[in-house]
């Protein structure tokens, strides 16, 4: 009866221990995800639309840069890992990182989110504007009657690589971050990210 116990009490004591691991592991995993998203990162190289293309970026849009501070090209595209789920993002290459950090850091605040709300009719490089505003389409509510659903923008927020300005689209802030993160991730070679 005694060895009984004894072997009860190892199984627990196992169990527990497994239990403890797999919490210690699963807190691991999201202690990388507590260290937060860069937002801005220096990069190996600077880059073209043509690095970007060659690593599966479509472009539909090119954007005259005259009134972009600073900037040399611009781009409008869609990528994603899965053919059938891409996003949006608008791409804007800088000669250095310096000046996509100086330059294009404060045009991409005014470009997305709740500042390009605010600041929706005073937009310092207004080529592009109407991509970046996205209406949404009418809803249907009960008994016929519908409304339009209220207008967001199409980008909540940004990121640098090197000399890119990143805007990335999604529903919130933390989608578009999410987005931006899985773009670089891919993109960069699996040592530098």
């Amino acid at each position: 009866m005694v060895w009984i116990r004894l072997a009860i009490s190892k199984l627990v004591i196992n169990v527990v221990l497994v239990v403890m691991v797999l919490m210690m592991a699963g807190c691991g995993s999201d202690a990388s995800l507590d260290e937060g998203f860069v937002q801005i990162r220096t990069a190996p190289d600077n880059y073209t639309v043509d690095d970007l293309k060659a690593f599966g970026f479509k472009t539909s849009k090119h954007y005259d840069v005259e009134g972009l501070p600073d900037g040399l090209d611009a781009w409008k595209g869609f990528w994603g890992l899965d053919p059938y789920d891409r996003h949006d993002y608008e791409i804007r290459f800088y000669a250095s990182h310096d000046l996509a950090v100086s330059s294009g850091k404060p045009i991409a605040i005014e470009s997305t989110g709740e500042e390009f709300e605010a600041s929706r009719e005073t937009q310092t490089w207004t080529e592009g504007l109407k991509d970046r505003w996205q209406a949404q389409g009418v809803t249907d509510i009960s008994g016929g009657a519908s409304r339009q659903s209220k207008p967001r923008p199409t980008y909540p927020n940004w990121a640098i690589l090197g000399n890119m300005v990143i805007l990335c689209d999604g529903l919130d802030s933390e989608q578009a971050l999410i987005r931006c993160g899985e773009l670089i991730d891919n993109f960069l070679p699996s040592e530098e990210s």
